[in-house]
Parts: structure tokens; C-alpha cells; sequence
């Protein structure tokens, strides 16, 4: 969707950043980050990104229409006759400034959450969302849980997310809740914000191929904490990460902990949880609703009890009443593509989870193992030019957690599909038992055919996604589409 765009003068947007006289009065419509992104009347800010500078990009943008560039003044600057090419000290520092003389402040407008960790992120987005009545900025998209639109990041780059903020508030939201990945966070894409609960749910093998190790990895989660202001800090301390996380936020007078085991000695934690497939049960101590609070769910398994937990918490600090926060928690619906069941009558259970770690795939197959399936089933893949790591790590789980597995394709990029598989079955004491199908549609086609009533089949790694990424090549695919076409067949 296309910002609704009033006239802004390039020199009162730079007032008191460039030296006086520097910068034109020249109109301008938005600021951009991406010369991809830049529509006529822009103003293209060129920064150094990861691997290369954006003045490499700056007759991109110029095709697209901009009016100006802003510069570091890091890189050289070409000749661009009829432009004006801005040099502005400390750039880098200066667009959350920058981001509000164009949007405003959206912390004066909006109340902010923000969720990072591994796994988790969409989920406790989502249900945070429904249960506060709120809108959403992450992998699923943006707006209201259902009425969303698609976006292209879990967090998109400052200047989008001062502007989608700004779009929200003039629709009449006043909470959104982000999902803050460890790029993001450790890009600064979220500079400026101020929050009233941040949130970490777990720490686990992925993005490597970014961080340099797994502690970085786990120190870029952390600056959501440490760099930004938060009201409420709520930590996950089944979490080794988070039990450390929380230990250097201890005294902080807006910390509270939850973990699902007592002994972690969590301000909130869980007994007596049932699961079936029909949802789980479970009773919650340490509440100030309520010293224990049972609470219902039809989302499935333990994985689901850590992210009703977050929201309990959060509707506790806010609070609410013992019965209406159990009455939220029993309305929250399941999440796109995060274990989400498919049944049919007669048929197995399918569940469809975007599982694509190690630590992901162990807690899914766990959680659906409580279920007591006649057999539980795998259907999984792993990523082409990502992290080649987890792919033996992610072989080892399936095969000791799951009774059947097949092995397909998941986005395999450039790299050959069957070396992928390949990988993935060098973490296997049994490879020759996996099956190998690498059409995707076709291994869930078999899962589902070959499944007794009583077994669960986990699709794993792809979720809410709908395309398949082969070579350059995007072909619609979608795991709900591919079970639903295989129930059909059948029926």
C-alpha cells in the first residue's frame, strides 16, 4: 500500500544537521533506505549495508524517481549532474531523527511490544496481538491478526517502520506489537523506539550463516534490552540465554520471569499440563490474578503453553481479572503455519509448523509426541544456501524423535536438492530409512496416504510460506494447500 504523501522541503528536513545553505529547498515525498523501494519525489538515504554501500545503488534510485541523495560520505561520490547529493555527518546516527521529522513520533501515538528469540516471535506476536486487541509488524505481515497485509521482512528497515507505525496510528490503532529479529536489532532498524513490554522467548542454532557464533547471535536478542526503554521485561528462563538474560536485568523493577518447570525458580510457572488434539489444559501459579489459574487453549502442546504463558503474563501486568484473562486466553485462535492441525475425518492429524531449526524441529516433535499418536511422522527439508550446520543436527532430531520421516525439498536455492538431503541424513544413525521424496507436495501426499487415523504427520519448515525457491525461481507452493489437495484426493 501506497503512503498517503504530503509535501516535505528537504531543507527544513536537514535543519541543523548540514551546515546552513547545504541542503536545497527542494520538495520531497518519503525518505528511502532501499533504491528498490524509491517512488518519484523520494529522498534516497545511501548507507553502508552488510556487504556493500548504497551509493553503488544511486542510479537505481535515480530511475525510480528520487529528488536527493544523503550520504555518509564513506564511499566515493559520482557526478550526478542536477542532483542534490548531501553529505550529512553521522548519517547512520542520525535517522531515527530523521525518521521522526518525516513521520513523527510514534511512541507519542502508539503503545509498542516487541517479542525476539528463535522460535516463538510469530506466535507470541500473533496471540499477543488478538488478546490485546492490536496490530502487528513481523513475518506474517502488518495489521490486525486476519486483516493483515503482506510484508517482506520479520522487521522491516527504520524508515518503514516509522512509516507503517505512522500509517497505523492514522487508521486508529493505538497498540502494535513487533516481531525484533537479531538483524534487525543488531541493524539498529528499531532505533529511537521506546516500549512498554519486550519480550524473549528462546535462544537456538540459526542465523549463523549472520552472527559470527552463537553468542553473538544471542547478544544481538539481548540489546532489544539493554538498548532500548521498556516499561516490562518478560523472560523465558527455560531458556538458558534467558536465565542469563534475566540475572543482568535483575533489580530492573520491570522483570518477570515464567518458565513451565518450578524449579527455575520463574515469578510464573506451569503444572498438570494435558494435551490432546483438541488443545491443551494447564494451571498456572504465580499470577496476581489469581495464585494458580487454570487455563484452556485449543492450540496444540507444550510449545503453545510458553507463548499462552507470555500473554498471561502480560494481560496479568496489565491488570486483568482472573476470569477474563482466561477468557482471552480461550478465544486466542491458532497461528498461520505455527502448529497448525488440518484434520479430516478417518484421516491423520496433519500439523503444519514453520519448525526450521534444530531447536524448533526437537520442541514441535515433543510437543506433538504428548499428543500419543499411533506413529508421529516428519515431512521436512532444509533451506539451500543458508546455514549448512543444522542440517545433520536437524537429521538427528527427526530421526530420534519422529517414527517416520521423509525428506524433501525446502527452498533449495542454487544448491542441489539431493546434496541437501544428503546433509541432512549424515546426522542419521539409519539413513536408509528415511525416505526421500523431493517433491514436496508429493512427500505430504504420501505422508498423508500411508498415515494411519491415529498418527500425526509434522509438515515442518516451511509454515505460512507460499512459494518454493528454486535456482532464481519463485513457484507457488504452500504446505495448508498441498495437505488440503491430499485430503481431497483421498476423500
Amino acid at each position: 500500500m501506497t503512503e498517503a504523501r504530503s509535501p516535505r522541503m528537504l531543507d527544513r528536513l536537514l535543519e541543523g544537521l548540514v551546515t546552513p545553505g547545504r541542503a536545497p529547498a527542494v520538495e520531497f515525498s518519503s525518505l528511502v533506505l532501499d533504491a528498490r523501494s524509491a517512488e518519484p519525489g523520494d529522498v534516497f538515504v545511501a548507507l553502508a549495508g552488510h556487504r556493500r554501500h548504497g551509493m553503488e545503488f544511486i542510479d537505481q534510485a535515480i530511475e525510480r524517481g528520487a529528488v536527493a541523495v544523503l550520504h555518509d560520505g564513506a564511499h566515493p561520490v559520482p557526478d550526478r549532474r542536477g542532483l542534490a547529493m548531501i553529505e550529512v555527518n553521522d548519517l547512520a546516527v542520525q535517522l531515527p531523527e530523521l525518521a521522526r521529522r518525516c513521520w513523527g513520533d510514534p511512541c507519542e501515538r502508539l503503545e509498542l511490544l516487541a517479542v525476539t528469540g528463535t522460535n516463538g516471535k510469530t506466535s507470541v506476536a500473533w496471540l499477543l496481538a488478538q488478546a490485546l486487541d492490536a496490530a502487528m509488524i513481523g513475518t506474517l505481515g502488518i495489521g490486525r491478526p486476519g486483516a493483515h497485509r503482506a510484508g517482506t521482512h520479520t522487521t522491516p528497515d527504520l524508515f518503514s517502520v516509522y512509516r507503517h507505525l505512522s500509517e497505523l496510528a492514522d487508521a486508529g490503532e493505538r497498540t502494535v506489537v513487533f516481531e525484533a529479529s537479531s538483524h534487525a536489532l543488531d541493524q539498529q532498524r528499531l532505533a529511537g523506539l521506546r516500549f512498554r513490554t519486550v519480550i524473549f522467548t528462546t535462544l537456538g542454532h540459526d542465523h549463523l550463516d549472520y552472527h559470527a557464533d552463537l553468542q553473538a547471535y544471542g547478544e544481538a536478542k539481548a540489546r532489544l534490552f539493554q538498548d532500548y526503554a521498556s516499561e516490562r521485561q518478560i523472560i523465558n528462563v527455560d531458556d538458558a540465554f534467558g536465565r542469563e538474560l534475566a540475572e543482568r536485568l535483575a533489580g530492573s523493577g520491570g522483570l518477570r520471569t515464567l518458565a513451565v518447570r518450578a524449579e527455575q525458580g520463574a515469578d510464573v510457572h506451569a503444572e498438570g499440563l494435558r494435551a490432546d488434539r483438541d488443545g491443551l489444559v494447564a494451571t498456572l501459579h504465580g499470577l496476581n490474578a489469581a495464585p494458580s489459574l487454570e487455563i484452556r487453549s485449543g492450540l496444540l502442546g507444550e510449545i503453545n503453553l510458553y507463548n499462552l504463558m507470555i500473554v498471561a503474563v502480560e494481560l496479568d501486568a496489565r491488570g486483568l481479572s482472573a476470569e477474563e484473562l482466561v477468557r482471552r486466553i480461550a478465544a486466542l485462535r491458532p497461528v498461520p503455519g505455527r502448529m497448525q492441525p488440518i484434520a479430516q475425518a478417518g484421516r491423520g492429524l496433519a500439523v503444519i509448523d514453520y519448525a526450521h531449526t534444530p531447536d524448533a524441529l526437537e520442541t514441535a516433535l515433543k510437543s506433538l509426541r504428548t499428543l500419543e499418536p499411533g506413529a508421529l511422522w516428519c515431512v521436512f527439508g532444509c533451506g539451500g544456501d543458508r546455514d549448512r550446520e543444522k542440517r545433520p543436527m536437524m537429521g538427528r532430531i527427526a530421526e530420534a524423535l519422529a517414527d517416520r520421516v521423509i525428506l524433501t525439498n525446502d527452498n533449495p536455492r542454487h544448491e542441489a536438492p539431493l546434496s541437501i538431503v544428503r546433509a541432512i541424513q549424515g546426522g542419521m544413525r539409519h539413513p536408509e530409512r528415511a525416505q526421500v521424496l523431493l517433491d514436496r507436495a508429493e512427500a505430504i501426499a504420501r505422508a498423508l496416504a500411508e498415515a494411519a487415523p491415529e498418527d500425526v504427520i509434522l509438515i515442518a519448515g516451511k509454515g505460512h510460506e507460499t512459494e518454493q525457491v528454486v535456482g532464481d525461481q519463485r513457484h507457488a507452493f504452500s504446505d495448508l494447500d498441498a495437505v488440503r489437495s491430499a485430503f481431497g484426493r483421498a476423500a
